[in-house]
């Protein structure tokens, strides 16, 4: 298991998941996202410079909530942009539009579809490697199938 750092109390934990807060910490970073929310429902419009001063939280807190998407200063989502076009982005941790997430997963299916042999053609180099379809094949048999029918 992976040990880090935590960013509250600086001590060495044991990290359990996608945290950056030891779980001694987790209880008052939870209490400051919970005063840090209730603010922002009063007055969203404030910097994360302005509710750190206003909440008496520490400016590392706000900025770790802001990274890990739990809030989201106005002014800083205007300013999100996506990383393909330079349209808005859906968020500030997509980094990407809609348009362009879309696009995006539609180059991830086509390339895994070139990837992956047809299921026929899969089965017919299983047979001539004498393989069953349960069988996974290996390298150094397709290699010795390919040299002596000439591919």
């Amino acid at each position: 298991m992976p040990l880090a750092t935590c960013d509250r109390c600086k001590k060495m934990f044991t990290k359990m998941s996608d945290l950056v807060i030891c779980p001694q910490c987790l209880p008052q970073e939870e209490e400051d996202y919970e005063r840090l929310r209730d603010i922002l429902q009063e007055s969203p419009q404030l910097t994360a410079e302005q509710l750190s001063e206003k909440t008496d939280i520490e400016l590392s807190c706000v900025l770790r909530c802001i990274a890990s998407g739990r809030i989201q200063s106005m002014d800083q989502g205007e300013r999100v942009r996506c990383g393909r076009c330079g349209a808005p982005a859906i968020s500030s941790s997509k980094k990407l539009c809609e348009s362009c997430l879309n696009q995006l997963s539609q180059e991830v299916a086509k390339a895994q579809s070139k990837i992956r042999l047809p299921k026929k053609r899969e089965v017919e180099l299983g047979r001539a490697l004498n393989v069953s379809e349960e069988q996974p094949i290996r390298v150094s048999r397709s290699l010795d199938y390919r040299k002596r029918s000439g591919m």
